[in-house]
């Protein structure tokens, strides 16, 4: 018989998995709600293709685990940081407030135990930002609010996921003869004492660097860090389940810790994310379904139990959301936006309702209404957000982080390839950015900047970078790096330069001066022959607002770029307040306050040393120290950075006076 075969299960799954959403988004209904209801409808309790175990359910496991990973992989760290009071009062609030109302009203009213109650509070402090995709659309997405709102989403559901690795380490089940409990889950092979420690420990600080040494030494391919990066998903799930911890936390924490290491706009991001949101994460929402009797969703039990879930979620993140607006002024439209933005349950929920049936904690009837509350809250979310994303006006976006997106010019010069791409693997990591190697071709003759691009991209793997080549083809070298600054909404430029040459560079032009004038992002110049022990920036004068601008540009450099190896640097400044106090307190940072810095660059410099200057450094310089400074710098690594459209190397150009640009790049 077919029904029931691997074969046809896999198929009805397939046709669940690509029909589902579609029908259900045709009444402008969340794809996941048809995905779930998909599983109600091909499962034990009406058509009974497909039970409830065997491949779905397996799949569903990995699935759920893909989730979580997927969550911590693409966590925006720089937004977290950016508005981290904000978040980390409406996270914490977002999550107590719903959390004691739920523990408080499954206590009391519905009489659970204390432990369901917990779980239940749980379920409803966590949320998911199914309508985000609309503020986004509507450009919200940079808005205080929202960017709180995104964030303390994270902070609500860490707090949800670390409610459920207790209550699953602890979790009793009385079986109602002698006050006898036995315990709902496999004895744990350390306390949780120990065991949460050693899960941090090798999720955020061991799994990152075994990653990086297995990107760096062996595998130089996606398709070997695809796999890897699974690998390292089941390790921080198989490590969890050694304190008796849900799966599911270690596989969000591993993403956590791998974060950095694979970037967001990245193609070995893409695949897991392709893989991920096409097959698995729907394989658990199907197998979620498979569970649930339709005929129970209409009784009126389960109905009021839905009904009074949904007033919990709406009670809790409303009153969260208005606390946190009168805290940090944001005006009642951006706190409507807030809460409705929270409103969503999903995934979390449905992982925490689904774990407390599994240990006999909650009872089906939970997981019941749990589904029909996501239904009501996915409508109060999509129609409420749109509601608010009209009263909100739309805040101008703030510039890319430096190394988000980061151009690398490959054309031939005395700079080193390997020694390139280091540069730009190190200035684009911090910020989970992506590397683009790119060359410009004439019609007819690409066969040549495939090759420097693949050179080039054969290097960044090398050194355990993920990076994207790019040919172009356009009429100049000047033109395909605009076009494609443009095209790739690129975030900085990193042009190969053959080094300071006093009449070559300083006197008659370049390419480079033409492109930095022209580009609307940061540019960096590099002269690179060696690899660097160590960093020296000259921040160059800080006498107007651009160039206060480019010196902050060239410590934020500085500073990317000696974080893997925690290099020693040195500051040459004009005003010693310009380095602020996090850099300027670091063991290895050394400040000098000097307007000479030219002289003592002759004086200080070894052959190891990596020297950052600011473009008008080199402009401001008399034509003396200019030329002392070419001489003695001629087989130095050199890099000259410049904000937009002021990377200009000539002495002969004329300028008028800059304004700063407002980028916040740094």
């Amino acid at each position: 018989m077919l029904v029931g075969s691997i074969e046809a299960t896999l198929l009805i799954l397939l046709l669940v998995v690509t029909f589902g959403p579609i029908i259900t988004e045709r009444f402008h209904i969340p794809g996941l709600i048809g995905l779930i209801f998909g599983g109600v409808i091909v499962g034990p309790y009406v058509l009974a293709w497909v039970g409830t175990r065997g491949l779905v359910a397996d799949l569903g496991a990995i699935g759920i685990l893909y989730l979580m990973f997927l969550a911590g992989l693409g966590f925006d760290i720089r937004g977290f940081l950016a508005n981290r009071n904000s978040a980390v009062v409406y996270g914490l609030l977002g999550f107590f407030a719903p959390f004691l109302l739920s523990l408080w009203v499954s206590t009391t009213v519905l009489e659970l135990t204390f432990i369901a109650g917990a779980l239940v509070g749980a379920m409803w402090a966590s949320n998911t930002l199914v309508a985000y995709p609309d503020v986004r659309a509507a450009g919200l997405q940079a808005n205080p609010a929202v960017s709180a709102a995104v964030s303390a989403g994270v902070v609500a559901d860490l707090l949800s996921l670390t409610v459920l690795a207790v209550v699953t380490t602890t979790a009793v089940i009385d079986l109602e003869t002698e006050s006898q409990a036995v315990a709902t889950v496999d004895q744990p092979t350390l306390p949780l004492w120990i065991a949460l420690p050693l899960l941090i420990g090798f999720t955020l600080w061991l799994l990152p660097k075994v990653t990086a040494w297995f990107f760096v030494n062996v595998g130089r391919t996606r398709r070997q860090r695809f796999v890897f990066a699974l690998a390292g998903m089941a390790a921080g799930a198989t490590v969890a389940l050694i304190g008796g911890i849900e799966g599911l936390i270690g596989a969000f924490l591993a993403g956590l810790g791998m974060n950095r290491l694979i970037p967001v706009r990245g193609l070995l991001m893409d695949r897991l994310d392709f893989v991920g949101v096409t097959f698995f994460i729907p394989a658990f929402m199907v197998s979620i379904g498979l569970s649930i009797d339709p005929g129970v969703l209409f009784d009126l039990d389960t109905l009021q139990l839905a009904l009074l879930f949904t007033a919990l979620v709406v009670v809790g993140k409303t009153s969260a959301a208005v606390i946190t607006a009168r805290v940090f002024n944001f005006s009642w439209h951006e706190a409507g936006l807030m809460s409705t933005l929270s409103f969503g349950q999903a995934a979390s929920t449905l992982a925490i309702a689904q774990v407390g049936v599994n240990l006999k904690i909650l009872e089906q009837d939970v997981v019941n209404a749990a589904v029909l509350t996501i239904v009501f809250t996915a409508l109060l979310t999509s129609y409420g957000t749109r509601f608010f994303i009209r009263l909100v006006p739309r805040p101008i976006p703030p510039a890319a982080a430096i190394g988000e997106t980061l151009l690398v010019d490959v054309r031939p010069s005395s700079t080193g390839i390997t020694e390139l791409m280091a540069f730009a693997g190190d200035l684009a990591r911090p910020d989970g950015g992506l590397v683009i190697p790119y060359a410009i071709s004439r019609p007819g003759d690409q066969e040549g900047a495939r090759s420097l691009v693949a050179e080039a991209a054969g290097a960044a793997a090398a050194l355990g970078h993920d990076s994207e080549g790019t040919v172009r083809v356009d009429e100049s070298f000047v033109d395909g790096t605009v076009h494609l600054i443009a095209e790739d909404a690129a975030s900085a430029v990193l042009l190969g330069w053959d080094g300071p040459r006093f009449a070559a560079n300083y006197l008659l032009g370049n390419d480079i001066d033409i492109v930095g004038e022209r580009s609307p992002v940061p540019m960096i110049a590099a002269h690179l022959v060696r690899p660097w022990q160590r960093i020296i920036v000259a921040t160059g004068s800080t006498s107007t607002g651009w160039r206060t601008e480019d010196a902050l540009l060239a410590l934020a450099v500085a500073d990317r770029l000696r974080r893997r190896a925690q290099l020693p640097l040195l500051v040459m400044a004009h005003d010693e307040g310009l380095v602020a106090a996090p850099l300027r307190n670091d063991e290895g940072v050394e400040v000098i306050t000097t307007k000479k810095a030219g002289e003592a660059l002759v004086k200080l410099t070894r052959p190891d040393d990596l020297i950052l200057a600011t473009a008008h450094a080199v402009r401001d310089a008399s034509p003396i120290t200019t030329w002392q400074l070419t001489r003695s710098l001629a087989d130095a690594n050199v890099a000259l950075v410049a904000g937009p459209h002021r990377l200009v190397l000539s002495k002969a150009v004329i300028r008028r006076d800059l304004q700063p640009t407002g980028n916040p790049t740094l």
